[in-house]
């Protein structure tokens, strides 16, 4: 029966950063209107912000649930963006004296996401 909560919570978070994010990214863009993806950068600042706190509420303190903990981090910031994961992952591995893991994660991260959105659009240039 836990499981079908933690999926409910998961699920309904999850909608609601969708459309977070679809709607904060257009009124960042309307407010800030620039070549720079202002919208996403902040989507991706925020989230990162987010995930420290409710990992400090949920797993340092009692101050949540299990059920909202993942509906918040893996359903609302899973929606809203991911980036909030790679973020306190690093700063988990930086933490733990894992200075190569996080010195890789941290740099191969970002550099391989960007050589696969780039190899995934010429695909489907070329498909398309």
């Amino acid at each position: 029966m836990i499981i079908f909560k933690n999926l409910f919570f998961i699920g309904l978070f999850g909608m609601a950063g969708i459309f977070a994010r679809y709607f904060m990214g257009l009124g960042v863009t309307k407010f800030l209107p620039s070549a720079f993806p202002y919208g996403t950068f902040f989507i991706n600042l925020i989230g990162s912000f987010v995930i420290g706190i409710i990992f400090v509420a949920s797993m340092e303190h009692t101050y949540l649930s299990t059920a909202i903990r993942l509906g918040i981090m893996v359903g609302f910031l899973g929606g809203f963006t991911t980036f909030s994961s790679y973020s306190l992952e690093s700063m988990l591995l930086f933490e733990k004296g894992k200075t190569f893991y996080a010195l890789s994660y941290f740099m191969l991260s970002p550099m391989l996401g960007i050589i696969c959105a780039f190899c995934g659009i010429a695909l489907a240039r070329k498909l398309f």
